[in-house]
């Protein structure tokens, strides 16, 4: 028969069953009347020949047997009645159906959750054209093994001149500022590009034209959300003015809404091709290229290094074991998140885990409740595949309805999850969920209930029916085996549930480390105000920093301020600078060998309103304006890095930031933590606002207040918009600000917590139930035990010392585990070891007590035991 008629006669008969039996009754029956037939042509009677055939083909009934044992229809008519019979026991079990149910759901909803999130962040390609060849430029320095995203002006330059295999080279800088519209500023991020950034990207305007190199200074594009948000409309944008640091620029195109490079810029305006700094020292620009089609990242990398020894040769101090990299665009994006997101995943990994061993404990009962179903049909002639069966589908049922409950539950947990994470998380706004994720969690529904129904399908596959039916669970008379491996089931959730409370621990104690660390600062009862004032010129510049002194001034007035000041690098602020400097009596500033500090520009009073302490010499005053002799202010650091013991008072520094005159060390200061309580304190640098205005338009305001900080906002507010209606301002907290700098390790901390206590929870099931089902295996001894006189507390004792047993069996290999695993949350770790002993003690003892607390409720119940009543069910 070919394959098309057995596809066609399968369907018929699985639509028509009855004519399906009809027809095999008819063949069977054909067929015995044809072999009566050929047994009476050998000389047989009819009797004789009726008997030989039924000899020969057996009854009419294990005929049609047979025959409908083959083809592929009888397969899937097998299959879907044990389908029906899986779901009619399910149904008929609710209490083992919801609990299976709900524990898998947990495990595979986390494990849905997280995959949106990885799936939107790492492996979905990026929404733009060829992204594939899209690359970022780094510099690495061989020497140090340090590399900084981003190139020197002339650097990129020479790379965008002499590098064939790259088709477009873009340099672009940018960030936070401020931009004044017609009757109003607003804080958004803008980037200065040059107008290779549309051939890098393929960009298409949706309004208006792209830049041109002739557009430098005096155009922009915006996004088509700032387009709307302050025009209406896309085509109204074109054609407007807006100012950026003071220097109007025509709207002369927008551009996409799903475009979002550099990330949340609305502002791309248009600088020239070539940089305006020269200084190969000087790292003020990031990079962005495209891979020619013939073009490989391979191929790049060996141009790229090609060049950069050119360069070395050709500039040996600015350029000295220096090398440009080129990195794959989304490698870029997500390489610094790429970790946390793996190692979460790791841990609801850990969780479903958790929950395959807690549904198999629960199969391996309710196959102990079978044995006898099972052995029955064993010995009516079942074949091992149909005893094997109905374990599976009812495993694969209760899967796939845990699967869709967690598909359920992912679609809140993954908005959590958004909401929770750090504002770094790249690529925010594409997490949700699609097809990937529903077909990832189909597909670990189904490798779920295979990895949950092993044991018990195997169990059913070994039945033996002359044992089994001599067995008595009521009276503990049930093979040692079963007991064993029930008993290492819940050793083993016990196991992993501590690596999940053991990484918990860890997390938390290394939040507990960095909330009781010294900033260097007080933080507490500080406003903060983002102003950026305009200012393109250095006459703007000038006055932008008189009016910061006027508005310091007023705002010292306004009721519940005691103290303000201003400053340009603010530790966990967005504005901030760093580079080399060099000290009196040293030669010319060596990349190489000066020494490294962070560079920031204060007013007057701001050591004081931080809470700074200066410990020698003197806060900037009013007479350090531009016209005295530069000075400047150091932190303890930069004075043991580049003095020693020697006092630094009156000692000469001279830095790259803005101007090469030598200022001198007026003051010591404390060192601050500068990025984040994670980080160490280091050297910094502090210059007067007065004599290094570039950078002083652009600043933190600082407010010590007597009354809750944001109280004062909107009468802050009215005073900087008396002074300067277009400075553009934010306003937050310094606790609110520090509390950012660590949400990358809040966000591990709080999702290893849930985790950890889910686990707890299915851990706790898990104990729960090998206690209950080992009670009510063991009423009948109990019965006989409390007869004879046994006393309740030596009944709990029991259980309960049973439980504590399998815990400790649990914790110690847990420990085993969660050392073996230590160095993969190390670089996650701050003030903590991974063998931190307090984070193990209390993991351990944590699931002491919820196995001990797991196992109360059946030991109770036992002590309850009714020895008559036990004796009589028996």
């Amino acid at each position: 028969m070919s394959l098309w008629r057995q596809l066609t006669y399968g369907l018929r008969s699985l639509m028509n069953r009855a004519k399906h039996d009809r027809d095999v009754a008819e063949e069977v029956e054909q067929y015995f009347e044809e072999a009566e037939a050929a047994w009476r042509s050998r000389g047989l009677s009819a009797k004789d020949a009726r008997r030989a055939a039924r000899l020969e083909a057996g009854t009419m009934a294990v005929a049609k047997e047979r025959v409908n044992s083959y083809g592929w229809e009888n397969t899937a008519r097998s299959f879907l009645s044990d389908l029906r019979f899986a779901g009619r026991q399910l149904l008929k079990h609710k209490v083992f159906t919801a609990t299976a149910t709900l524990t898998l759901a947990l495990g595979i909803g986390a494990n849905a959750a997280i995959f949106t999130v990885i799936q939107s962040v790492l492996l979905s390609p990026l929404p733009y054209k060829n992204a594939d060849k899209l690359a970022v430029l780094q510099t690495h320095w061989t020497n140090s093994g340090h590399t900084k995203v981003g190139v020197t002006g002339p650097d990129g330059v020479d790379v965008r001149d002499q590098a064939k295999s790259l088709e477009a080279v873009s340099l672009y800088s940018g960030g936070n500022l401020g931009v004044q519209l017609r009757d109003h500023s607003v804080y958004t991020v803008v980037t200065f590009v040059d107008a290779n950034f549309a051939r890098v990207f393929s960009l298409q305007p949706i309004a208006g034209r792209l830049l041109t190199d002739g557009d430098a200074h005096h155009a922009a594009l915006v996004s088509e959300e700032f387009a709307r948000d302050h025009f209406g409309s896309t085509q109204a944008a074109v054609g407007q003015m807006l100012q950026v640091e003071n220097e109007p620029v025509e709207i002369v195109g927008v551009l996409p809404g799903n475009f979002d490079f550099p990330a949340q810029t609305r502002v791309w305006e248009a600088f020239p091709l070539r940089p305006e700094s020269e200084e190969r020292t000087a790292f003020n620009y990031k990079a962005v290229a495209r891979l020619r089609s013939s073009a490989t990242f391979q191929t790049a990398e060996t141009e790229l290094l090609g060049i950069s020894r050119r360069l070395e040769t050709a500039y040996p101090g600015a350029n000295r074991n220096k090398q440009i990299l080129a990195r794959p665009v989304h490698e870029a994006l997500t390489g610094d998140t790429r970790p946390t997101l793996l190692f979460l995943w790791a841990a609801v990994a850990l969780i479903l885990l958790i929950a395959c061993v807690n549904v198999t404990h629960l199969q391996l009962v309710r196959a102990m409740e079978r044995q006898r179903e099972l052995a029955i049909r064993r010995a009516l002639g079942s074949s091992s595949r149909q005893v094997i069966q109905p374990v599976i589908l009812e495993s694969l049922l209760v899967s796939l309805v845990g699967g869709a409950a967690g598909v359920l539950l992912a679609f809140p947990a993954v908005r959590v999850l958004v909401a929770m994470a750090p504002k770094e998380l790249p690529r925010m706004n594409e997490i949700h969920l699609n097809g990937w994720v529903l077909g990832f969690t189909l597909a670990l529904s189904v490798l779920t209930a295979l990895a949950s129904s092993i044991l018990p399908a195997l169990k059913a596959a070994r039945v033996d029916p002359a044992e089994t039916l001599k067995q008595d669970a009521s009276r503990g008379m049930t093979r040692q085996g079963a007991t064993t491996l029930r008993d290492g089931l819940v050793i083993a959730e016990v196991a992993a549930t501590l690596v999940l409370a053991v990484g918990a621990a860890l997390l938390l104690h290394t939040m507990m480390a960095l909330a009781e660390r010294d900033m260097g600062y007080q933080t507490r009862q500080l406003l903060v105000v983002d102003a950026d004032a305009p200012a393109h010129s250095e006459q703007d510049a000038h006055r932008a920093v008189r009016q910061f002194h006027d508005i310091f001034l007023q705002l010292a007035a306004v009721p519940g301020v005691t103290q303000v000041a201003g400053i340009m690098g603010l530790p966990t602020g967005a504005y901030g600078s760093n580079g080399y400097y060099t000290v009196t009596g040293a030669g010319p500033v060596d990349v190489n060998h000066s020494p490294y500090a962070d560079f920031s520009v204060a007013s007057p009073g701001y050591f004081r309103a931080m809470g700074i302490p200066v410990k020698r010499g003197r806060d900037f005053s009013a007479q350090d304006t531009d016209q005295s002799p530069f000075v400047a202010v150091i932190s303890e650091s930069l004075a043991k890095q580049s003095f020693g013991n020697t006092d630094p008072l009156g000692k000469q520094v001279q830095c790259g930031l803005d101007s090469d005159k030598w200022m001198t060390v007026v003051g010591v200061v404390g060192d601050v933590r500068q990025d984040s309580p994670a980080a160490n304190p280091g050297p910094t640098l502090y210059m007067p606002m007065t004599q290094h205005p570039y950078y002083g338009n652009q600043i933190h305001i600082v407010l010590r207040t007597e009354v809750q900080p944001l109280t004062v906002m909107n009468a802050v507010r009215e005073t900087i918009a008396r002074v300067n209606p277009f400075i553009a301002m934010r306003f937050t907290t310094m606790d609110a600000m520090v509390n950012t700098s660590i949400a990358t390790e809040r966000f591990r901390a709080a999702l290893i917590s849930s985790f950890a206590g889910v686990g707890l929870l299915l851990a706790m099931l898990g104990v729960y139930g090998t206690m209950a089902y080992t009670v009510a295996q063991r009423t009948f001894e109990i019965g006989v035990r409390m007869a004879f006189g046994a006393e309740r507390g030596a009944i709990l004792g029991g259980v309960l010392a049973h439980a504590a047993k399998l815990a400790c069996y649990g914790i110690a290999l847990g420990l085993g585990l969660s050392l073996m695993l230590a160095r993969l949350v190390t670089s996650m770790l701050v003030g903590v070891r991974p063998t931190d002993p307090i984070s193990l003690c209390v993991a351990s003892l944590l699931l002491l007590l919820t196995a001990l607390a797991a196992a109360l409720a059946p030991g109770w119940r036992a002590t309850h035991v009714d020895p008559m009543v036990a004796l009589r069910s028996a």
